[in-house]
């Protein structure tokens, strides 16, 4: 008992073992009650064994619990219920209770079988007690996950904020006072400034909802088959302007399968990592797109000739709210890799990073085949 207990790795799986290693040695049916979040005695939901007791009196265990104390049949506590009921200790409180029907009390009260019987309770209660506290620690440190993750979102937000919103401030200020100085050149520049700032502000906020979404599992993928060369296609006009000055390169090879993707989604994960490369490498430096196809999937990759990823942090990148470089001139709040990840596993693919022999950083990530795609007819 012993062994199976130190391997359960719940209280449902250490109730299952320690009854059935009960009866075995009892030879009684028993049944192991444990209090629900207020305190209250409650019977297991689990299917029952059978080798459990159905008959349990829920208001003597009840009392057993809060008194630490043996009660029922075979005592002078209670001693007109059926059965009998065991606190199970851990020595500084009760975690709960055996309740046991016996078949012969000399089974349970002789005292070589009622130190046996002590061994089990002690060994069962260390077990609940050993699951509890795992438990707990699990939920502490998701605690101070999410407590970080709170301090990160409120740490980066205030920062990327900060700076387009003084920005935009400034601007219409001097719009406001000084509209009558202003050339209508000067004019333009600072509409402009207002308009592209309060862009950067929008991207923010929605990449923030978009991984919230993402988290909760709220996100349908509406998932058809599309031609990876349209997708890139559509991605490059949308960043047509903010690519000037840069030489990007496509290679697919001939007879690319179309993939069944939310070409939508597909397409974000593509903005993503080009405005990735355009936030991290020096300007009019390079962008090669290249995919390669396997009977199983689809390999997508966006080549880069910058600084590259320090050595270490390939896998961090993809963390929430994480940056190489915290520099004032970095906006966003690290979220848009992150996202990247959420949706290629959404998809039941895969993304890396790494560094390129020739230098630079090159993102990649998989979709996959999981059947053909559908045959097009000639008008097709």
């Amino acid at each position: 008992m012993s062994k199976d207990l130190a391997s359960s790795r719940n209280e449902d799986e250490i109730v299952r073992t320690a009854v059935r290693h009960l009866h075995s040695e009892f030879g009684s049916r028993n049944v192991i009650l444990l209090p629900d979040p207020n305190g209250l005695i409650v019977y297991p939901k689990d299917p029952s064994m059978r080798e459990s007791l159905h008959a349990a009196d829920l208001s003597v265990a009840q009392w057993v619990l809060d008194n630490n104390e043996i009660a029922g049949q075979g005592t002078h506590t209670l001693a007109g219920a059926e059965a009998t009921y065991f606190p199970l200790s851990n020595g500084e409180a009760v975690v709960g209770v055996l309740v046991l029907l016996p078949v012969n009390l000399r089974r349970i009260f002789l005292p070589e079988q009622q130190k046996l019987l002590d061994t089990f309770l002690q060994q069962i209660a260390q077990a609940i007690t050993r699951v509890r506290l795992a438990e707990q620690a699990k939920k502490t440190q998701l605690d101070m996950e999410a407590e970080r993750l709170r301090n990160s979102l409120l740490s980066s937000i205030s920062h990327d904020l900060r700076t387009p919103l003084a920005t935009i401030v400034g601007s219409a200020s001097t719009l406001v006072e000084e509209d009558k100085a202003l050339k209508a050149e000067d004019k333009l520049e600072l509409n402009r400034a207002i308009y592209d700032e309060a862009q950067r502000m929008s991207t923010l906020v929605n990449n923030i909802l978009d991984m919230a979404r993402l988290d909760a599992g709220a996100v349908v993928l509406n998932k058809q088959w599309y031609p990876l060369d349209e997708i890139i296609g559509v991605v490059l006009t949308r960043l047509q302007k903010r690519l000037e000055g840069r030489t990007v390169t496509v290679k697919l090879p001939p007879g690319t399968p179309m993939i069944y993707v939310d070409t939508v989604m597909i397409e974000q994960v593509l903005i993503n990592l080009l405005e990735n490369v355009l936030r991290y490498t020096p300007e009019k430096s390079p962008v090669e797109i290249t995919a390669e196809a396997s009977s199983f999937a689809v390999e997508i990759s966006v080549a880069d000739q910058g600084p590259g990823i320090p050595k270490g942090f390939e896998s961090q990148l993809f963390e929430k709210f994480y940056r190489v470089r915290h520099e004032a001139a970095q906006s966003g709040v690290g979220l848009g890799l992150a996202i990247c990840r959420a949706i290629i596993e959404a998809h039941g693919g895969s993304i890396r990073a790494q560094n390129r022999p020739t230098g630079g950083a090159v993102f990649s990530f998989m979709i996959p085949l999981d059947h053909a795609p559908p045959m097009l007819g000639p008008e097709e």
